[in-house]
């Protein structure tokens, strides 16, 4: 186990802070900045919990499918009423890379297609979801620019991200990047980013007018990660411009940039980031005050704490904000005191470098990497569970060359009131490969209390690579990054001949699918 530190500067303002926030974020000013059309943002919530009160078992569902030939890899979001989706992708020039559809999907518009790296929204949309304020506008960023829409699709205003600079990679040939993961509202009701190599931006929602002095997290850029290399046909087929595929597979699993996560931002104003450490081979939790004074708005770091390399995992708090719970890519899943800092505990799990769900009695739930699809862990640290699909599973043949089939994890849960949402697939293991041969994707239902499978809520044509957000009515929305299915296109020829039965490998769909209930 790695010794971990702690770096903390305590203002007045801090103290305060530490009296019980229960539910504070509902309340707070940046709380009800947010769409309460039910998914405004990537992870749902301020917080990024992936929280939510509806039941969705035992229901039949209607689905439709749309921006198929494109990769979606991030959560649609909802505005107002709940009635409009809003999608982004990563096309190439020529083509439009945010979409507004009907909740019943119907294309209601698209922003302008873009050709160079100022005259619209560019390719690195497809790592940021939108985020929708309560007026319904619109903010997403891209490779070099802060967009602000309007629900009709005009354009509010946009301004330019800070610069890459000098010593910073420099992905995409001569387009310049220092892009975005998804924005979030301050608790003043302003737009904080952090951008791929760390710079901090607080912006007035109305205006675009930035507020704070330049801020950049201190931590080392990290290196190239070869975790997976990249494949040769990720993404093809048009399904994302080819120039931007490495600066996204680098950005999936924290190489080469200080930070590649969703800021969290708590009641009381605090900003929680996970990035690289200044310690080479570390990452780390921020804490981030935002400080008001004569000359602007500056952030001050509140504390430092360092943790395993992998800022892939975006925090997550827990309901009272009292706990930030983050994973690196060692498969240590950590949690720490919000107001120190100080890691409270950490546990050894195979969780993925990606965010955790939290539910409203303080459960956390997991993604895991080539294990059970889901951890569930108890606030004060406890492994409740993994998850047992074996049941769905065994609905599949077995094979006499290839064995028992098996379900994987294929994105990140969602907390419903009654089960655990997490995007499967099914499919068979090749002796020698790290990989499954995929023949099914569903959105699984986990028993809460136990983490059996309760059965397949809805199917899904493609791998989903992402986040399952599910509406106040029970509509369900998932991306379809297919990034499985076309990184290992190239074997279906083989598989379709080695496969039991009459199944074949899926193929690259793209798009979104959402599923909405008959009653």
């Amino acid at each position: 186990m790695k010794h971990r530190t702690a770096r903390t500067k305590l203002h007045p303002v801090h103290i305060a802070a530490g009296v019980a926030l229960a539910s504070i974020a509902l309340h707070s000013l940046g709380g009800q900045t947010y769409s309460p059309g039910g998914w405004p943002t990537l992870h749902q919530d301020a917080g990024n919990r992936r929280a939510v009160e509806t039941a969705v078992d035992n229901r039949q569902y209607q689905t439709w499918q749309a921006l198929a030939g494109a990769t979606v890899l991030t959560a649609p979001t909802t505005s107002p009423d709940g009635q409009r989706i809003y999608v982004t992708t990563g096309q190439a020039a020529g083509k439009s890379n945010l979409h507004a559809y009907s909740i019943q999907g119907e294309l209601l518009w698209q922003a302008e297609p873009w050709h160079t790296a100022s005259d619209s929204l560019d390719p690195c949309a497809v790592l940021s979801s939108p985020i929708i304020d309560r007026a319904g506008d619109i903010y997403i960023g891209d490779c070099n620019q802060l967009y602000a829409f309007t629900p009709d699709g005009a354009i509010k205003w946009v301004i330019d991200l800070p610069a890459a600079q000098a010593l910073d990679w420099k992905p995409a040939g001569e387009h310049p990047v220092n892009a975005l993961t998804t924005a979030a509202f301050t608790a003043d009701g302003d737009i904080l980013g952090v951008t791929n190599f760390g710079d901090v931006i607080v912006v007035e929602r109305s205006s675009g007018r930035q507020l704070n002095q330049p801020y950049r997290l201190p931590g080392r850029i990290p290196p190239y990660s070869t975790v997976v290399p990249l494949p040769d046909t990720l993404f093809d087929r048009g399904m994302m411009d080819p120039d931007f595929k490495e600066w996204a597979w680098q950005l999936i699993f924290g190489g080469n940039m200080r930070s590649a996560n969703t800021p969290a931002v708590a009641g009381n104003g605090r900003v929680f980031v996970v990035g690289s450490a200044s310690t080479e081979g570390m990452g780390a939790l921020y804490g981030l005050e935002l400080i008001r004074g004569e000359q602007g708005l500056r952030v001050e770091e509140a504390f430092i704490t360092e943790i395993g390399l992998g800022s892939g995992s975006s925090p997550a708090l827990s309901p009272d904000e009292h706990q930030v719970y983050v994973s690196d890519e060692e498969g240590w899943f950590y949690a720490l005191d919000a107001q120190t800092g100080e890691i409270t505990w950490q546990v050894q799990t195979r969780a993925a470098a990606g965010a955790a769900g939290v539910d409203d009695d303080g459960t956390i739930y997991a993604l895991q990497a080539n294990a059970p699809a889901v951890i569930a862990i108890s606030a004060l640290g406890k492994v409740l569970w993994q998850s047992d699909l074996g049941e769905q599973s065994r609905q599949l043949p077995s094979s006499w060359l290839l064995g028992d089939p098996v379900a994987v994890g294929n994105g990140n849960p969602t907390i419903t009131g009654d089960a655990i949402l997490v995007p499967v697939i099914y499919g068979y293991k090749v002796p020698g490969l790290t990989f499954n041969l995929p023949v099914k994707s569903t959105v699984a239902a986990l028993d809460k209390n136990t983490g059996r499978g309760a059965g397949d809520i809805v199917s899904l044509p493609d791998d989903s690579s992402g986040i399952t957000a599910v509406l106040p009515d029970g509509t369900i929305v998932n991306s379809l990054g297919a990034a499985l299915t076309s990184s290992i296109s190239p074997l279906k020829a083989i598989a379709d001949l080695v496969l039991p039965g009459e199944l074949v490998m899926l193929e690259p769909v793209g798009g979104i699918q959402v599923a909405i209930p008959e009653s």
